[in-house]
């Protein structure tokens, strides 16, 4: 008997699991899945026919993630020892987007911005999926289905609260699109590779040709970003937002809303992530993933943090890993094209940064610790090794020892 939704209720829903992707909406035949919010957080919930299908429960990644199936059908091989903290990949390097309004536009470098504008623009793809804005609730995230530069401009920037990504997919297929990029965070790309393990749905598995994977330490629940509003922005009411953005510029990017009054209300970075988000309003979910720089993705992308950067004094940069040939191809195209400028990186600096702690060591002491207490966890099938990693470290000028 084929599972049903009934399935993915029981083992994913129900057990918290749900990453909240938006796959299981995107891709049901009859559309009877869709995503009603509660509290903020995306719910699946069935609101038409289920036809037992069963396309919704093998591609979740909630409750399991075949990395290592996943691996070998992609890239034709294993992780290997020293890409163990990784996942396999051709090589990293840092770059950011020689046009200077795409690289603003962006959270660091502006490189999944170009790469999707400029995989637009040569016909790798006909059309991306990637994490915009709602129209009526500017505040709250949601996929969209992109064609033109203005609109990859428009959906630009990091989105700390969950984006249901995926759930425009059948969007995209049903409009004719036959080469589809798809920009998303390590769930959104993990169901997509389970689409493709499996073969099905064919249509889609067939049409998504290029992903692009953003790191992740954590998303964040909607509560956070209220009481964020309420306690730091003065805002009670959400109806006055215009606009929001996590990473306004300069580099590396400040919390900023626009009210329906023209006054623009900001708050530092560091004091609301460092002393806001990340301590206090991490995803249950997000606990326990250990995925964090988009494994099996095409070509992984994220912030590069260098001790010689001046935040606000210049503009950012991304760390990139190239894991696929097509990412590979996009990659050198760009970079011989003058799309990117691009820079030799070495696997160890890109590993120097927070999430790589918060999911390769903490997130898998985390899972380890719920998994013996018999709590349902999520199943990556890969062991992680959470031994202190040798990394180089800075030391303060008045705090060096004489």
């Amino acid at each position: 008997m084929k599972p049903s939704f009934e399935t993915l209720d029981r083992n994913v829903i129900q057990k918290g699991l749900c990453t909240a992707c938006g796959t299981c909406a995107g891709i049901c035949p009859t559309g009877g899945i869709r995503l009603i919010y509660k509290e903020g957080e995306p719910i699946p919930v069935l609101m038409g026919e289920c036809n037992s299908c069963g396309h919704c429960y093998h591609s979740c990644p909630g409750e399991d993630i075949p990395l290592p199936d996943m691996e070998l059908h992609l890239f034709g091989k294993h992780r290997n020892v020293t890409e163990q903290n990784l996942g396999v990949y051709k090589y990293c390097v840092s770059a950011y987007a020689r046009d200077a309004e795409t690289r603003l536009a962006g959270a660091s470098g502006g490189v999944a911005t170009a790469l999707i504008n400029y995989a637009l623009e040569v016909g790798i793809i006909d059309c991306a999926i990637v994490a915009g804005y709602q129209e009526q609730r500017p505040w709250l995230p949601e996929g969209k289905v992109v064609t033109t530069r203005s609109q990859v401009l428009e959906a630009a920037q990091s989105k700390y609260t969950v984006a249901p990504v995926n759930a425009v997919i059948n969007e995209a297929v049903n409009k004719g699109y036959k080469k589809i990029g798809v920009v998303g965070v390590p769930c959104h790309i993990e169901a997509i590779r389970k689409m493709q393990l499996r073969g099905r749905p064919s249509k889609v598995a067939k049409s998504i040709r290029l992903t692009l994977g953003l790191f992740c330490a954590s998303e964040f629940y909607f509560e956070g970003l209220r009481h964020l509003l309420g306690e730091m922005c003065g805002v009670d009411d959400l109806k006055h937002i215009t606009k929001l953005q996590y990473r306004s510029a300069p580099w590396p990017g400040h919390f900023a809303i626009d009210l329906d009054n023209g006054e623009r209300r900001v708050v530092d970075r560091h004091r609301y992530v460092y002393h806001f988000l990340l301590p206090l309003y991490k995803r249950d979910r997000c606990e326990m993933c250990v995925d964090w720089a988009a494994e099996v993705a095409d070509i992984a992308i994220g912030d590069y943090w260098s001790p010689d950067m001046k935040p606000g004094e210049e503009q950012g940069h991304s760390s990139c890993i190239v894991r696929s040939e097509v990412g590979d191809m996009l990659m050198e195209m760009a970079r011989n094209d003058g799309v990117l400028h691009v820079e030799n990186l070495n696997a160890n600096t890109v590993m120097a940064g927070f999430g790589y702690e918060a999911k390769k060591h903490a997130a898998a002491f985390r899972l380890a610790q719920r998994q013996s207490y018999g709590w349902p966890v999520p199943n990556f099938h890969i062991e992680c090794d959470r031994e202190p990693t040798k990394r180089e470290f800075h030391i303060a000028p008045e705090t060096k020892q004489r």
